[in-house]
C-alpha cells in the first residue's frame, strides 16, 4: 500500500481483534499469498523450508506476528532491513522456519503431496472470506486518497489468484472487481474496484470503520457539489433544504457510529444508517427503497429519529461532539 489514507487504512485494520480461529487463519493465508514467500533449500542437513512475509509496514508485520502465535503457537523471526540503495524505507520481515510446512499446508499454500498451490483456500465462509480479503488488503493494496478519483487495487502473484479474489469480492461484497493481467517487459496481475460506493462497502466489511467514514465524507462532498449546481435550474430553497438535512443526517450517523460502533445500532437502524452514509442525496422514500426488505418513508423517518435520540444521549454522556 501506498499514500496518506491507504497507510492510514492498514494502521487500522492491523488494530483490530483477531477473530475467530477460521478468521485468524484466512487473514494469515491471504497475508503469505500475497505477501510471503516458500523457499526450499537443500544441504547435508537435509531439506529445509523457510516461510516468510515480507512488507514496508511494522503494523503489518505485528500482525502477521500475532496471527501465527495465535494459531500455530509460534514465536517466529522478526527482522528489520535498513533503508539502503534503491530500497528508501525499512522493511520488515516475519519468518518461520520450525514448522513451516505444516503451516504452509493449513494454509493451503501446498496441496497434499507439499507442492505450491496457487488461488485461494477451498470452502471459505462470509467471516473467513472477509477475513481472508482484509489480510489481502495489508498485504498487497492500495486505495486511492479521498477527495480523487476512486481507485482500490491489490496485486497479485498470479492471474488465477487475482480472479479467485475478484469473485469473492464480487459474491461477498456484492460489488464489480476486476481482475487485470499485465505484461509490460514482467508479468502483473491486479485486482482493481473503480466504484466508490464498493470501495467503502470494502472498507466498512473487512472493519475499516473510520476510513469508511472519511470514504463517505468524500463522497458526501462531491455529491452534495453536484447537487449544488442543479440550484439554478431548481425549487433553490427546497434543494438547499434537502442538502442541509441529509448533510446533518450524515454527521450525526458518523459521530454516533465513532462514539458507539456499529454493534451498538439495532439492525433496522443499521440498515437506514448504511443507506444514508451510501446515498446522501437521496429521499427518505428513496431510502426506503434502497432497504431489503422495503420500508415505507414513514419508517425511515421514524428510525432517523431514533437515531438523533440516540446522538442526544451520546451527547450527553460524552459531551458534544466535534463539528
Amino acid at each position: 500500500m501506498s499514500g496518506s489514507f491507504t497507510e492510514d487504512v492498514r494502521q487500522e485494520l492491523a488494530r483490530l481483534p483477531l477473530g475467530t480461529d477460521r478468521e485468524a487463519r484466512a487473514e494469515l493465508a491471504a497475508l503469505f499469498r500475497f505477501a510471503g514467500s516458500l523457499t526450499v533449500t537443500g544441504g547435508p542437513a537435509g531439506v529445509r523450508r523457510r516461510l516468510e512475509v515480507t512488507t514496508g509496514s511494522g503494523a503489518v508485520a505485528r500482525r502477521t506476528f500475532g496471527l501465527l502465535q495465535r494459531c500455530y503457537g509460534l514465536r517466529p523471526e522478526l527482522m528489520v532491513r535498513a533503508p539502503g540503495g534503491v530500497q528508501r524505507r525499512s522493511t520488515y520481515g516475519v519468518r518461520v522456519e520450525v514448522g513451516s510446512e505444516r503451516v504452509a499446508g493449513d494454509l493451503g499454500l501446498l496441496d497434499a503431496d507439499g507442492r505450491p498451490r496457487d488461488g485461494l483456500p477451498p470452502d471459505l465462509g462470509r467471516g473467513a472470506s472477509i477475513a481472508y480479503l482484509r489480510g489481502a488488503l495489508l498485504a498487497a493494496g492500495s486505495i486511492s486518497d479521498p477527495g480523487r478519483d476512486p481507485h482500490l487495487e491489490i496485486v497479485a502473484r498470479s492471474s488465477a489468484t487475482a480472479q479467485a479474489l475478484a469473485d469473492l469480492i464480487g459474491r461477498r461484497i456484492e460489488g464489480t472487481a476486476r481482475a487485470i493481467d499485465e505484461d509490460g517487459g514482467r508479468e502483473r496481475h491486479r485486482v482493481v474496484v473503480k466504484s466508490g460506493a464498493v470501495i467503502g462497502d470494502v472498507l466498512a466489511a473487512v472493519g475499516a470503520t473510520v476510513a469508511f467514514l472519511q470514504w463517505g465524507d468524500r463522497r458526501l462532498r462531491r455529491q452534495l457539489r453536484a447537487d449544488a449546481n442543479r440550484l439554478a435550474n431548481a425549487d433553490a430553497a427546497n434543494l438547499r433544504r434537502t442538502i442541509e438535512t441529509a448533510g446533518a443526517q450524515v454527521r450525526m450517523i458518523e459521530q454516533v457510529v465513532a462514539a458507539a460502533g456499529w454493534d451498538a445500532l439495532d439492525d433496522d437502524l443499521r440498515v437506514v444508517a448504511l443507506a444514508r452514509l451510501a446515498n446522501p442525496a437521496a429521499s427518505l422514500q428513496e431510502i426506503g427503497e434502497l432497504i431489503d426488505p422495503p420500508v415505507g418513508k414513514s419508517a425511515v423517518h421514524r428510525r432517523l429519529r431514533r437515531l438523533e435520540a440516540l446522538h442526544t444521549e451520546l451527547q450527553g454522556a460524552h459531551g458534544p461532539f466535534d463539528r
